[in-house]
């Protein structure tokens, strides 16, 4: 079932479910620190992204167990390459979100607010048996962001952990130090957006700051939980080949050289209908300079590259898992290590 495209027609009658992360201010409004935004939200108001609203000087989540996007997905899509390579995901997403990014690539449910959207009434402990029975080892929240609906993040993951399910976050980091050990103390993995390096492309095209996700993959990688980073290379807005070397740079200076990024290609969408898709040539530069800055394993996205989507080994050059499009063709990793010996870090289950 997919069903990301708005209802219009839909009814407001989203059950209301207690959030988290908020006071009352002194003004009587409530403030959500859930993300850096740190909403003052009214009432009977909603917080930027459309799903946290006050109620009666309480704040409640719109979101909680109406999911609008429900679909069975290859990991790869996430992507994640150094996770269950070539397992089955299933995928939810709910409205809203609390960036502003003005070329997203699924706006029709995260420029939505909850009555825009149809949605499906599911329970957490329901997901896993729904993961099951659908050929899925793993769970992703992902399409919009999941950070704004964490407590059915939360509650969903606890459920999957113990049924055997790993959980995947597919996210902008735009989450608080208060919040984020909450909702990732039951997450496996997660693929980070880094949206560009520099502050201007945050303040501007996404409305938000860059500290506070750079925060965010620093803190993940000390919980454990494994980090691919995403960034969409887009033309003349974060696609200077300097850039792409500060941004790799930090990776390598900050994470290590083992943690996977993922240059992807542009297409035009939402507001940015005006610039031209990203070129086969400026993302293949783009991965040289990244592996050149000292980083082992940088993948090319939203095209079809043979070398831009496999893993070779940093030490031997073997290449361990061929990849097209989304399909694992190969995968020659066993124990976690190369047949030559060197560990390739990442979560590699032997095939039975």
């Amino acid at each position: 079932m997919d069903d990301r495209v708005p209802d219009r027609e839909a009814t407001a009658d989203a059950e209301l479910a207690p959030a988290r992360w908020w006071r009352t201010e002194a003004d009587g409004r409530v403030l959500c620190y859930l993300c850096p935004r740190l909403c003052r939200i009214g009432e009977d108001q909603a917080g930027f992204c459309y799903i946290r609203k006050n109620v009666g000087g309480a704040l409640y989540s719109l979101a909680y167990a109406q999911p609008c996007a429900i679909q069975v997905d290859p990991i790869e899509k996430k992507p994640l390459f150094h996770f269950m390579p070539g397992s089955r995901i299933l995928s939810l997403g709910t409205a809203g979100c609390n960036m502003g990014c003005k070329f997203c690539q699924n706006w029709e449910i995260s420029k939505s607010r909850e009555d825009q959207v149809r949605s499906v009434r599911l329970e957490p402990q329901d997901v896993p048996d729904l993961a099951f029975g659908r050929g899925c080892s793993a769970l992703a929240y992902t399409y919009n962001e999941p950070t704004i609906w964490g407590e059915y993040v939360i509650d969903i993951s606890r459920h999957a952990r113990a049924a055997g399910l790993r959980t995947v976050m597919v996210t902008n980091g735009y989450v608080t130090p208060e919040a984020l050990p909450d909702i990732y103390e039951w997450i496996d993995a997660a693929n980070v957006d880094l949206k560009a390096f520099t502050e201007t492309f945050y303040k501007k095209i996404t409305l938000t700051h860059i500290a506070p996700v750079l925060e965010t993959l620093q803190d993940l990688v000390k919980r454990g939980v494994w980090v691919e980073i995403t960034t969409l290379v887009i033309p003349t807005l974060n696609d200077a080949m300097d850039e792409i070397r500060e941004l790799a740079g930090w990776i390598r200076a900050h994470l290590g050289p083992d943690w996977p990024l993922h240059l992807t290609a542009f297409h035009p969408d939402f507001k940015l209908m005006d610039l031209p898709a990203t070129s086969h040539e400026t993302l293949h530069e783009a991965r040289h300079v990244a592996m050149a800055s000292g980083l082992n394993y940088v993948y090319e996205g939203n095209v079809l590259c043979e070398e831009g989507s496999t893993t070779f080994c940093p030490r031997c050059g073997t290449a361990l898992v061929r990849r097209t499009w989304h399909r694992v063709e190969q995968v020659r990793i066993r124990d976690g290590r190369c047949p030559c010996g060197q560990p390739i870090p990442g979560f590699f289950p032997d095939p039975r």
